[in-house]
């Protein structure tokens, strides 16, 4: 039971390190009752099966913790949310193909084989968990340990901080397992699947030769620029071929829309700045006359940075505030000034500095007794013992407590706002000597903690700083407004947004191929209402103003031009992909019919012709054009069996036509190993090449469906 009296007795600790995050788990059975499209059930479908929303955001709620308890933070912005719901997304989508797949063949995965991989520690993820020993490496006894302890909590013994970090921990677990028993069946799945892909003994041959075959080699280059497109006279016959040859790579998983848009960013005006200039002036003055509660002085100056009862050491102040720490005295305030890297106007009060630490190393133990009373003679005993010399290891775990030595580093806590125990607990740690012995009471519970070790004493400080950026007032956004709800109604088509945009001080984008996963428009948080409205237009409509960003300081305004249903484009919609790669193909055929029977000779008089040598060309490697600057993957098959001084015909590359000349040849060293090279091309094969075209297949049979952006 060592490893369980180590989390108990870190439990006040582990909310400073740590911390907790259990607000979404609270309210996540609230699920989000009050919305407009509360007659929507289903976030998509995925091989037949609807996906009900209530069941996607309990899976987001739980990924979520689990980010949160992973990066140690309470914290998730509106970025981060948006990622986790597309990584649930998939992760739903490839667990349910497979699972389906599996079911099929009968393909299952024990809870034997879970606790196998859990026991031997084999699964990379398990090394992420806090269950790992002291080298670092998972220990699935620590694990044992905790989910024995955790059945057998008696409740009413912790506190509320202790009961809510070991739910996030069991919580973490439960996720882990789940992740580990997907990952097998996944595995399992694969493994069958690339036991179907074998070689033989012909391919081997074959390939062995190919890949020690080497030519040094002259290439002749004529980019396709160097033909005007004009010239090229491109027709809807040279864009239908081309859409035949690639139609496969033409096909959308999902419905799509090309959009125009206007995306106007409120900008603050010179009224506005100087209107809180004029304010950050008077909290200036009324910071000098604060002695205290600055926590609430600075709620009340909407100040973006909040006070900790924590000293910080300079580098984890606000980058402007600690470049002029050397012009305040202690007492004394500085402002206001305009800070041009954040756009905000500043002002500060340097309270006081203190001497402490960069990085601390300490041991601690809880102090646990029937009552109060017996806690504090318990306590008593122990100091008195400790001060004698005795062994903090030794004593705690006379008292069935076990003490671990532990690094604390000032990055991990100084810039969090530091309230309360968690403040009276650093602030000890950093007044504290070497080898110095203390008990703390937090919040009803006793804590001795012996600091071991100290790295770097340094200088931290107090202070109080007032930041306000630069906002724009209600005038200014009434402004912005009214202007471009003018212009839309001047110019309702999409052709009158296209012709007018731009002399009215508008920039309107453009943005092919949009999907309703992009969650955003326009990069622009809280989007989402524009995005829902994207998807339920027509061709030609024009959207009325949106007000989005994260204080609603851009104003949005959308048209749809083309919309693209799922399945395979049009020869016109896929114009627009495939119009540049027919204009290749018709470059290269007139570079082809000039440079037919010429010699090399003839070839390197021609104009706009780059000449390269080529060393080491290969059958299997792509080679890289310096004069061209790409990766031609064509040139090794087109040379390798060519005589010496033979010409090739000409080659099709990426962006130039080629004509080469073998000048030598030979072979690198090695002996042809049959079965390490049959090894070695089924490796090739299924690393990655079959995995991927077995999945992609699987997806297109599923017929996945999303439609989250209706909801979320």
């Amino acid at each position: 039971m060592a490893t369980l009296q180590k989390i108990r007795s870190k439990g006040p600790l582990l909310l400073i390190v740590i911390g907790l995050a259990m607000l979404a788990f609270i309210l996540g059975d609230a699920w989000k009752i009050i919305r407009p499209t509360q007659g929507i059930q289903f976030v998509g479908n995925i091989a037949g099966e609807n996906i009900s929303a209530m069941d996607f955001q309990k899976e987001v709620d739980n990924y979520t913790e689990v980010i949160k308890f992973a990066n140690q933070t309470n914290e998730i912005s509106e970025e981060t949310n948006a990622a986790i719901r597309n990584e649930v997304w998939a992760m739903m989508v490839r667990n349910t193909i497979i699972e389906n797949e599996a079911n099929a063949i009968g393909l299952t995965v024990t809870d034997a084989e879970v606790r196998d991989v859990i026991d031997r520690g084999s699964d990379p993820i398990l090394a992420q968990t806090p269950f790992n020993n002291e080298e670092g490496k998972f220990d699935s006894d620590k694990l044992k340990d905790f989910l024995a302890f955790y059945q057998s909590i008696d409740r009413d013994m912790l506190s509320y901080e202790q009961m809510s970090y070991y739910e996030s921990l069991y919580k973490y677990w439960l996720f882990i397992e789940k992740d580990i028993k997907s990952g097998l069946l996944y595995s399992k799945y694969m493994a069958l699947i690339r036991a179907s892909v074998v070689s033989n003994p012909v391919a081997a041959k074959n390939s062995f030769e190919n890949r020690i075959k080497r030519a040094d080699v002259l290439m002749a280059s004529i980019p396709y620029s160097s033909i005007a497109d004009a010239d090229a006279n491109l027709t809807n016959s040279d864009l239908k071929k081309t859409y035949a040859e690639k139609k496969e790579a033409l096909y959308s998983y999902a419905e799509s829309r090309d959009i125009y848009y206007i995306d106007y960013e409120i900008e603050p005006s010179d009224d506005d700045r100087a209107a809180l200039l004029e304010e950050v002036n008077e909290l200036t003055t009324q910071l000098e006359e604060v002695n205290e509660d600055y926590a609430s002085f600075l709620r009340r100056a909407a100040s973006v940075e909040t006070f900790s009862e924590v000293a910080r050491s300079a580098k984890n102040l606000p980058d402007d505030v600690a470049v002029r720490l050397d012009s305040v005295k202690v007492g004394g305030v500085f402002g206001p000034y305009y800070n041009e890297d954040d756009d905000t106007y500043n002002t500060f009060k340097l309270i006081s500095t203190v001497k402490g630490y960069d990085s601390i190393q300490f041991t601690a133990m809880q102090v646990v007794a029937d009552d109060e009373a017996a806690t504090a003679k318990r306590t008593d005993s122990i100091m008195n013992a400790l001060k004698k010399g005795g062994n903090f290891a030794d004593i705690a775990s006379k008292y069935d407590q076990t003490a671990v030595d532990q690094w604390l580093g000032a990055d991990s806590y100084e810039p969090a706002a530091m309230t309360g125990d968690n403040a009276t607990y650093l602030n000890k740690l950093n007044s504290m000597k070497k080898g110095e012995v203390a008990s703390l009471n937090l919040s009803g519970t006793t804590i001795i903690v012996k600091v071991l070790d100290v790295k770097n004493p340094v200088t931290k400080y107090n202070t109080a700083v007032v930041k306000r950026p630069v906002e724009f007032s209600e005038e200014t956004s009434n402004n912005a407004y009214n202007k471009l709800n003018l212009f839309v109604a001047q110019n309702s088509a999409i052709e009158e947004l296209k012709a007018n945009a731009e002399d009215s001080d508008f920039r309107l984008l453009y943005y092919p191929g949009f999907e309703s996963d992009a969650y955003y428009i326009s990069g622009v948080s809280k989007s989402h209402e524009a995005l829902r409205w994207v998807f339920g237009a027509q061709e030609g409509e024009v959207s009325r103003i949106f007000e989005v960003g994260p204080a609603n300081d851009h104003l949005l305004v959308v048209a749809v031009d083309k919309v693209h249903p799922r399945g395979y484009r049009s020869v016109e919609d896929a114009t627009a992909f495939i119009s540049l790669d027919a204009l290749k193909d018709k470059k290269f055929q007139i570079l082809k019919d000039k440079l037919a029977g010429l010699s090399f000779d003839e070839v390197k008089a021609i104009d706009n012709v780059n000449i390269d040598t080529v060393r080491y060309l290969n059958f299997t490697n792509s080679a890289y054009i310096a004069s061209s600057s790409s990766n031609e993957s064509a040139l090794g098959a087109s040379v390798m069996n060519l005589e010496k001084d033979q010409l090739t015909a000409p080659i099709q590359g990426q962006n130039c036509a080629y004509v080469a000349k073998k000048i030598s040849d030979d072979s690198y060293s090695g002996e042809f190993d049959e079965a390490a090279e049959k090894a070695r091309i089924q490796s090739i094969a299924v690393g990655q090449i079959v995995p991927n075209s077995i999945f992609s297949s699987l997806y297109y049979n599923a017929k996945v469906v999303d439609n989250r952006y209706k909801i979320f």
